[in-house]
């Protein structure tokens, strides 16, 4: 019975796995048969000896098929112009699962995305052993138009690294969110409330603060660098009674800012959830934080309609208007949990279903035809 449930998660496994193109430039690579699909453990395998020596720099296309590889433009040109003319290069038709290949032997991983312009979101450095996965943002044209345009956007990216990178080019895994860019709103939604900003480098808006209950003043805002490069600053609010300031460090990693250290009245708060992309603006309706408790007491500390930007990107301007909100409210609602369940409970019941019929057996004893027929006797009552 073990063999057979092994080989109904096999089939299951099977099922769920993803066979896409891959295109792999940049770097020497072992060819492999057309009509042969690499299996995610071999795929992983050759991305670990090149990122021993390389950054590997996947651009994740949505929707990508063999059949994108034959696309044509209005003028019978090829889509991948810029593709075409790379060496070293490398092409397989079929790859089992080629993105989370690469994130099981990636130590480093950072995304990005590419906006409507062609450009990088956020600018990118050269780190060999990082595995940069790079997403582009949906368009209205057809997909003529599109593949054009990012055949030429991944040209002139590739241009910016000067470290040893090796390219691919594959398929955005079905379960990757699709990048979608909202208009900016204008910094008009920040009525009603306060806004303290130190040139292009942090912004921060609220309604109210409250203390313990009782409402904080902020008469002003001061910004210290870090004397290391600018991955830290730190953040002073001053507030109506001089001896009593917020204090908070701003720290920039992998593409995020996140919010530690904050400070007030003597008291430590928790500030594990106050992250978002640099890109994004991190907001939150009420955001009410604990302080470590000492002799099981604690204090809070509360803001109304909070939101605040580290964007660390020297070409922001002062006074930027707020980027696309990164909401506080978890990811994980009930919705997603509710789907969740049934759809585990659906391959629970196809799991057991296959279990069942591959238990089916034929009979071990028959009747025999030249024996003696089998008499029963029955009597009335």
């Amino acid at each position: 019975m073990l063999w057979k449930s092994l080989i109904a998660l096999c089939v299951i496994g099977a099922a769920l796995a993803e066979q896409t193109p891959v295109f792999l430039w940049g770097a020497n690579s072992v060819a492999k048969p057309s009509l042969k699909t690499v299996p995610q453990a071999e795929f992983a395998e050759q991305l670990a000896t090149l990122l021993k020596d390389h950054m590997v720099v996947a651009f994740e296309e949505n929707g990508l098929s063999n059949k994108d590889f034959l696309c044509s433009n209005s003028q019978s040109q090829s889509c991948y112009a810029q593709l075409q003319g790379v060496s070293p290069k490398t092409y397989y038709t079929s790859v089992e699962n080629p993105s989370e290949a690469l994130r099981s032997v990636a130590a480093k991983r950072e995304h990005n995305s590419i906006d409507a312009s062609g450009k990088l979101v956020t600018p990118a450095k050269c780190s060999v052993g990082t595995a940069l996965f790079v997403s582009f943002e949906d368009a209205v044209e057809s997909r003529e138009d599109v593949l054009e345009a990012h055949d030429a956007a991944i040209a002139a990216i590739s241009k910016q690294f000067e470290c040893k990178v090796a390219y691919l080019y594959l398929a955005a895994p079905s379960t990757a969110p699709v990048v979608q860019r909202r208009n900016r709103r204008e910094t008009a939604a920040t009525k009603g409330g306060f806004i303290w900003y130190s040139t292009n480098q942090f912004q921060i808006f609220y309604t109210a603060i409250h203390y313990n209950g009782k409402s904080v003043d902020v008469t002003g805002m001061a910004v210290t660098n870090s004397t290391t490069p600018l991955t830290k600053f730190s953040v002073e609010l001053a507030t109506s009674e001089a001896s009593k300031k917020i204090t908070f460090d701003i720290l920039y990693d992998g593409g995020y800012f996140s919010m530690s250290n904050l400070a007030y009245d003597g008291s430590k708060f928790r500030t594990g959830d106050v992250n978002a992309p640099v890109t994004f603006s991190f907001s939150c309706g009420n955001l009410t934080l604990d302080s470590i408790p000492v002799d099981n007491m604690y204090n809070t500390l509360s803001f109304s309609s909070l939101q605040l930007q580290a964007p660390f990107d020297g070409t922001y301007k002062n006074n930027f208007a707020f980027g696309d909100s990164w909401d506080c409210v978890g990811f994980v609602t009930p919705g997603i949990l509710m789907g969740l369940f049934v759809v585990a409970l659906l391959l629970i019941i196809m799991f057991v279903g296959v279990c069942w019929m591959m238990d089916i057996n034929t009979m071990d004893r028959f009747d025999d035809p030249k024996g003696k027929t089998i008499t029963i006797n029955t009597a009335a009552e």
